[in-house]
């Protein structure tokens, strides 16, 4: 789930058009819009403290199979979490799912992190060391 989450729109739209046969659904939860509380850790470590609110976009459904999909997706972005779901309900089915994670959730795998590494690299390149007097000291 957490890839489907985390991948684009675009790249989402592309492997829902790869699939030929999409069982119907029915909503449990329509796609709504809601707010979660982010929590951080100073260097990741440390006592959890309050950092801010994200809105997010959270779908439930039922497909025709009786398979259960759920998505919690970030940002405001409704066809998103529909999306997502119906890709969670899909997935719960034994029959594609091997296929369905080779073809498709490791490729989804693969491209956040290079996302994340083309991130990292440009942060990198604009981050600014600190210095004090007193660390120049030692």
């Amino acid at each position: 789930m957490s890839e489907l989450a985390q991948a684009s729109w675009a790249d989402l739209q592309e492997f829902s058009n790869t699939i030929n046969d999409w069982p119907s659904y029915e909503l449990i939860h329509a796609p709504e819009r809601g707010a979660i509380m982010l929590r951080g850790r100073i260097s990741g470590q440390g006592a959890a403290f309050p950092l801010g609110e994200c809105s997010v976009v959270r779908c439930t459904l039922c497909d025709a199979m009786g398979y259960s999909g759920v998505a919690y997706v970030m940002g405001g972005q409704e066809e998103h979490a529909l999306w997502a779901a119906r890709w969670d309900a899909l997935l719960q089915n034994p029959a594609g799912r091997d296929h369905l994670w080779n073809t498709v959730i490791l490729v989804l795998r693969t491209r956040r992190l290079a996302r994340e590494g083309q991130r990292a690299n440009k942060t990198t390149a604009t981050q600014v060391q600190f210095f004090s007097m007193e660390s120049m000291r030692t």
